[in-house]
């Protein structure tokens, strides 16, 4: 039963929709939701889901609301953007991230972003592709035919690589060790964060302290030479070449801001991907006649090869099943802010200081947007199906001006190297039972791991598939718009 609880808003703030309003029906004096969060956090978001567009409860003594209404979630993302900061839980994260895109706020945020950006663009993407397609041919010429294989940790290096060189010209064993602890280490911080029913929420345990420190050291030593070579060196235009020169507009950044935000696109950069496309296979290995028909639709035009920059406007099949995948396990699976100052969010007044949670996981598995919609079906994503779906019923990568810097290239990566993985193989899971989420920084396979059984496709290479398509700018159809661009 809905119940109004805060306060109508002025005819002069009135958002242009109004959202159904309700508290959460459990809450306990001393723990406010708390410990149905706790029980199961993913759950919780569904229910508030299905309680109305804007739950408003309590963890321990902080107000909170969940918001899953879209035209709501737009207001907070897009419209009243400058209304909210990022959250308190997020903000402690610095002792990982520093003041990196993810953690900072304001004019530092600004300034960052638009110094990035040229590293993200659409002329980028050309020359990725290669790079990902290149690694990725690479890393699927050493899996056998009817072998057993934990895929997990390939694509986690594969997506590393991915970045490690593209962004930063470099790929060693060394730097990867070093993320893979840190990012290991990353999870569990996260978890410390919000394990809100500990005597002291949002404090970190000695000992993950130390090891962050330790880690992240680590890092920073690392990137530290690799940032003295490149400035004796001859500039490059990739991600550290534009933190060290600047642009016209914005000057370089300071030794220690282009640490923290390589950090930030290290960690974030690949564990992302990886873990899409960890959730892609096991999707397409529990329907395999999905998998079959994905494969049958890709061959024909890509011939057991990567797929092309410019190949990607005309796969729709294999965006169906990407969008399908980031519907059903985004990588990003919550958003929060904190409300700043007095703001208007679906007709409703929102107060200076509480927190605002927007869970794409439970949006995207809304009985208000989505037939059937915990059902992995790729063939809902029709031309019509996409038109009449409200902006931010489906939002994997955010959205407004904090849209994922990376969108683009993780959609490329991921279409790029989903392609040729279900070209070559059949993959059947070892274990039937199903895969639980875990909730780090993203949203992971909670084993940590993906265990299956590869059958390698019978597949016929055209002899002039490799060179067909081998230079990215030979043909006019890179002007048009690619559909993960839209």
């Amino acid at each position: 039963m809905l119940c109004p609880i805060a306060h109508a808003a002025p005819a002069e703030l009135a958002s242009t929709e109004r959202a159904t309003l309700a508290r959460f029906p459990e809450e306990s004096l001393l723990f406010g939701s708390a410990k149905a969060y706790v029980r199961n956090g993913l759950e919780y978001y569904h229910r508030c889901e299905r309680i109305a567009g804007i739950v408003q409860t309590r963890f321990l003594w902080k107000p909170t609301y969940i918001i899953t209404d879209p035209a709501a979630i737009a207001e907070v993302l897009v419209r009243q953007a400058n209304s909210f900061t990022k959250p308190y839980v997020l903000r402690r994260l610095k002792v990982l991230f520093g003041d990196g895109l993810l953690t900072s706020d304001g004019e530092v945020w600004l300034h960052h972003r638009r110094l990035a950006q040229p590293a993200f663009s659409a002329e980028r993407l050309p020359a990725f592709v290669e790079t990902v397609r290149r690694n990725a041919s690479q890393m699927a010429s050493s899996w056998r035919d009817g072998e057993t294989r934990d895929v997990y940790p390939d694509l986690i290096d594969l997506c590393m690589k991915n970045v490690a060189e593209s962004m930063f010209g470099v790929d060693d064993e060394e730097l990867a060790c070093i993320v893979r602890a840190l990012a290991a280490t990353c999870h569990e911080l996260v978890h410390a964060v919000f394990k809100v029913l500990r005597p002291l929420p949002f404090r970190f345990p000695s000992q993950l302290l130390r090891r962050v420190e330790n880690e992240r050291d680590a890092l920073d030593e690392y990137l530290g030479r690799v940032i003295e070579k490149r400035r004796t060196g001859p500039p490059r235009d990739d991600f550290l070449g534009l933190m060290l020169s600047g642009t016209k507009h914005h000057p370089p950044l300071s030794r220690q801001a282009i640490i923290d935000e390589s950090v930030t696109l290290l960690l974030a950069g690949h564990e992302t991907t990886a873990a899409s496309l960890v959730w892609a296979l096991y999707l397409l290995a529990r329907h395999p006649h999905e998998a079959d028909a994905l494969a049958a639709a890709l061959s024909p035009r890509l011939q057991g090869i990567p797929p092309s920059y410019t190949d990607l406007e005309d796969l729709e099949s294999l965006r169906a099943v990407l969008d399908e995948t980031l519907r059903l396990y985004p990588s990003t699976h919550r958003i929060a802010r904190t409300v700043s100052k007095r703001v208007v969010v679906g007709g409703h007044v929102l107060r200076p200081g509480w927190d605002v949670v927007l869970p794409q996981w439970a949006v995207h598995r809304s009985e208000r947007w989505y037939q059937d919609p915990e059902a992995f079906l790729p063939s809902r994503w029709t031309p019509s199906f996409r038109k009449s779906l409200p902006k931010f019923a489906y939002f994997p990568f955010s959205g407004g001006s904090r849209t994922c810097i990376g969108a683009q290239l993780a959609w490329c990566e991921s279409a790029a190297i989903l392609a040729l993985l279900t070209q070559r193989f059949r993959f059947s899971l070892c274990d039937q039972q199903p895969l639980v989420p875990y909730e780090g920084l993203t949203l992971l396979p909670g084993t940590g791991r993906l265990t299956v059984r590869l059958e390698q496709r019978p597949t016929a290479q055209h002899p002039l598939a490799k060179s067909r398509d081998s230079d990215p700018g030979s043909t006019s159809r890179q002007e048009k718009t690619i559909w993960f661009l839209t």
